[in-house]
């Protein structure tokens, strides 16, 4: 139906469904008689155009307004939907940056303690500072992200 309202105007609409309900009623009416076996009156023609033009052609006019007026609803709703959703996950976001941020910092103990130890092997500290160091690029990653799309987001933290 969308693409019939965008591809045609209001009033071609209105004229083009008025013109089938009209033939339709005029079938209708055609059968009728015949099934009854009593000839149509011109008045009955008359009667069936007129009514059928004007019924038709007014509740067509006001349901391609209704269909306007719901397909803008349904526009400020998708975009309503959008902002909602890169609020949550910028504050999701936030939140994981706080908790990973203090995790950090703990850990931070942690490897000030392993440079106590002479003992500590030296390829374990070189890589807990590497793991260090990766989670905070990749907190900055996924924070940069632009467009909150999954695959936008999915992409900031994959590896290069």
């Amino acid at each position: 139906m969308n693409l019939l309202m965008k591809k045609f105007s209001r009033i071609t609409l209105v004229v083009v469904t008025t013109i089938i309900t009209l033939v339709a009623a005029l079938c209708i009416v055609s059968v009728a008689h015949l099934l009854m076996g009593e000839p149509i009156q011109q008045y009955q023609i008359v009667i069936t155009v007129v009514a059928t033009i004007l019924i038709t052609s007014v509740v067509s006019w006001y349901l391609y307004g209704l269909l306007k007026k719901l397909e803008s609803l349904e526009q400020e709703l998708r975009h309503s939907i959008s902002k909602e959703k890169e609020a949550i996950y910028i504050a999701s976001i936030q939140s994981s940056q706080h908790v990973i941020n203090n995790l950090l910092n703990q850990l931070m103990l942690v490897a000030m303690e392993i440079k106590k130890q002479p003992t500590f092997d030296d390829k374990v500290a070189k890589l807990f500072g590497q793991m260090q160091e990766e989670a905070t690029e990749l907190m900055q990653q996924l924070a940069s992200v632009k467009q909150i799309e999954v695959e936008d987001i999915k992409r900031s933290i994959t590896p290069k």
